[in-house]
């Protein structure tokens, strides 16, 4: 009855609620030294035309009334900053739309003062995209999940449709650094891999995103212990008006978000959210043996304790738990080659913003991350070969000044001292692997492990670097940055970075930008065997060079070229070919946790180039396109060079939306990507040859989403209704080639047909 409601209400829309009106709510602050700033113009516009506005009050606030419902650009502006645009205002009846804007000072020698709308932060020169929370929703095929939306980005690939792993540039799906307000954390999915940052779906729940900063190479000193990006999460605060609530049903799961005023006067707010998945119930409706559940809850608290100092707290936790209907003799045969992944775990975070002066200010942190990891493999007589229970617990007190001593001139300087206990309890039975040894032409055999130990170390961080502006446009970045980490020999590392910007024109960037890069070695590699402790950082050395050319206001291209050298890789003592780069981008396998001897002696290069188009939404029309070509190949212990198992040669990604007024919108996502390598299996015992490692290819991947979004604003509630239907063209793209030891034949994995969904939003 739900859906023939929906259905009737996406044929029919009324006339009568045109005339509708919302709010438009926020605060204005400076970008560089983030106080607030008063008398700032805040026009709305809409079709190129001014409609209402207001003007920002001496705490930075502004709130604009009786705006129609619609999508509208703000244009904020005052007399020594850069005016700056922000598109993608969506104003409902049911809830104001709430907007943070940062402004940058005019340069003290610029002549020529330019509307900002695509911009960088000050200390990134190349390499970097942003997302606003309005378009990582009705991303075409995006689940509404962070991770997948940032796959459609340049130098991003992927695993499979049921995982939003962040492969950047060639490199691993580990070598991913997030940040959640201003807090590392080492993942933010639900049934994340251990040691690696990708899973099925995103903890973070969307309505707290304010928006999504993404760098893929070059990055400045302040950011390390990755090797090829950083995901920023920046979450909006509730309201500090009146209380609002969010119902939501999603693709994949249904929650609530609510959030209000604390104190008066607009002193602060509180924001929490709880969501469960109902994937276990379509799963056993549907007969699958493989079944997961997830829940979550998320909380945000913000008070200003006075004019200089304000208190941000930040928590979130997980319940991941996988299931297994073996009920018959089929799913049995399946379940056995999955692992059991019960996972749970939470971050929490105490944050202190000190405005210090004029041109300073300074962060203070502490936070705490605790993953607990249960994984299970058993045999198809259900005896246990496979056990790995770990807990890894860190707890960080972290540190961050900011100087601006003029508009020219941005200096910052942090460190943080972090603690860290994991506790493993493994046990792996012997096991013998389906490769063949060329020296003996026997299977690889895995060693029988069995630990249980109880580890306490530390890290340590600290950083200093420079932004200035030279001649009102060229504009340089220096940083040094040193990590250290206890548990391991070589515990020292220092890192150089520099980046440089020139604009040849108004329309005309050019940058370049070099890169040390460290990674600690993931703590179950460590406590696997004795000898592993004396594994070094990972080491990755990043060559870009780009250009950026705006076409208009709400146009622009980027073209980037780059090259990554990697030293230091861990490889396995007992398999020669293998290196852990190609391990994490899957649900978990026995073998692949990287429990054996390893040594730091593994080598390799990613190389590519990008293009990147984008319209930005100002009128009807939206999109972007992205065409990256590359290569990754490694060498492991035996010297020989292979194809990562990453490699996917090219991916080309179309999006693009048009909105049919204030309520209607329609948008699609076409991708097509080349196919990654594997190892091509002998047909008579399943067996792989090393010397054939990664020389064949999967077929071209190639899938179209279409998404309808339709807005309903009634008097004081809205309404937000999509049809979401990926894989449109039903393509079956294979995903892995595997041996089925039961029926002893190859078996072609293929990913799920067409897949519509819809979600349902309730704003009050």
């Amino acid at each position: 009855m739900k859906i023939i409601l929906i259905a009737f209400l996406f044929l029919f829309s009324s006339k009568a609620f045109s005339q509708i009106t919302g709010e438009i709510t926020g605060r204005v602050i400076d970008r560089l030294n983030k106080q607030s700033v008063a008398d700032v113009s805040v026009s709305v516009i809409k079709d190129n035309s001014v409609i209402a506005g207001s003007v920002s009050d001496g705490n930075g606030f502004f709130e604009i009334k009786n705006v129609p419902v619609g999508e509208y650009s703000l244009k904020f502006s005052l007399i020594g900053y850069n005016p700056l645009i922000k598109d993608n205002i969506v104003v409902n009846s049911g809830a104001p739309a709430d907007v943070l804007a940062e402004l940058n000072v005019i340069s003290t020698e610029e002549i020529i003062v330019t509307e900002e709308r695509f911009r960088n932060p000050n200390d990134i020169s190349n390499s970097f995209k942003n997302l606003t929370y309005e378009e990582i929703r009705r991303a075409p095929g995006g689940f509404e999940d962070i991770g997948r939306v940032v796959q459609s980005l340049p130098g991003v690939s992927f695993v499979n449709d049921g995982r939003n792993d962040l492969i950047v540039r060639g490199g691993a799906p580990s070598e991913n650094l997030f940040i959640v307000d201003n807090s590392s954390v080492p993942n933010i999915n639900h049934f994340g891999s251990q040691g690696s940052t990708g899973g099925p779906v995103s903890i973070i729940n969307l309505e707290f995103i304010r928006d999504v900063s993404f760098i893929t190479g070059g990055f400045p000193a302040k950011y390390g212990d990755k090797l090829s990006s950083v995901l920023e999460l920046k979450l909006r605060e509730g309201s500090r008006d009146r209380f609002l609530s969010d119902i939501n049903l999603s693709a994949t799961g249904f929650g609530a978000v609510f959030e209000g005023p604390l104190g008066k006067e607009k002193k602060g707010s509180w924001l929490f959210s709880a969501r469960r998945s109902y994937l276990d119930l379509i799963f056993n409706a549907s007969g699958f043996g493989f079944v997961p559940a997830y829940s979550s809850a998320q909380l945000k608290v913000v008070y200003d304790l006075n004019e200089k100092n304000s208190l941000i707290v930040n928590a979130y936790g997980n319940l991941d738990n996988v299931s297994f209907n073996n009920d018959t003799e089929e799913n049995r045969q399946d379940n056995e080659s999955i692992l059991d992944n019960d996972q749970k775990g939470y971050v929490n975070s105490f944050g202190l913003k000190t405005l210090i002066s004029k041109k300073s200010f300074a962060l203070f942190n502490i936070g705490r991350t605790y993953n607990n990891f249960s994984y299970k493999g058993r045999d198809s007589s259900f005896n246990e070969i496979f056990r790995n229970k770990s807990i890894e617990g860190e707890t960080t007190l972290k540190a961050d000044y900011f100087l601006a001593p003029d508009p020219d001139t941005q200096l910052e300087f942090g460190g943080a001292w972090r603690f860290v206990k994991f506790k493993n309890d493994i046990l792996q039975d012997a096991d013998t692997s389906y490769f063949i040894d060329p020296n003996t032409n026997q299977r690889y055999v895995l060693p029988a492990l069995s630990l249980n130990d109880d580890n306490n170390t530390n890290k340590a961080f600290a950083y200093a670097q420079i932004t200035q502006t030279l001649f009102g446009k060229v504009k340089i970045n220096a940083g040094l940055r040193y990590d250290y980490f206890g548990f391991i020999s070589d515990k020292n590392y220092i890192s150089p970075r520099a980046s440089f910007t020139f604009p040849f024109s108004s329309k005309l960037n050019i940058s370049f930008a070099y890169g040390i890069f460290y990674q600690s070695p993931s703590y179950v590699w460590l406590v696997a065997n004795t000898s592993n402790r004396n594994l070094k950082d990972i080491r990755a050395d990043h060559y870009i060079a780009g250009i950026e050319y705006l076409f208009s206001a709400d146009l622009r291209m980027t073209v980037e070229a780059y090259y990554k050298n990697y030293s230091d890789y861990p490889v396995s003592e007992l398999r020669p070919y293998l290196i852990l780069a190609n391990n994490g981008g899957d649900f978990e396998q026995q073998d692949g946790f990287g429990l054996e001897p390893l040594r730091s002696a593994g080598t390799g290069f990613a190389r590519g180039i990008e293009l990147f188009i984008q319209k930005s939404l100002t009128k009807n029309l939206y999109g972007t396109l992205n065409f990256s070509l590359f290569e990754s190949k490694y060498k492991a212990l035996d010297g020989i060079e292979r194809n990562s198992d990453f490699d996917n040669r090219y991916i080309f990604t179309l999006t693009g939306g048009y909105k049919f007024g204030d309520e209607w919108e329609i948008a699609s996502k076409f991708r097509l990507a080349g196919g990654r390598p594997y190892t091509p299996i002998n047909p008579a015992d399943g067996t792989r040859k090393v010397s054939e490692y990664n020389t064949a290819r999967l077929p071209d991947y190639s899938r179209l989403d279409l998404r309808v979004d339709k807005n309903w604003n009634f008097r004081n509630w809205t309404l937000i209704t999509y049809i979401d239907i990926q894989n449109i063209l039903n393509r079956k793209n294979i995903t892995s080639v595997d041996w089925n030891k039961y029926t002893r034949m190859i078996e072609n994995n293929e990913s799920i047909g067409i897949l519509p969904s819809i979600g349902i939003n309730i704003m009050f």
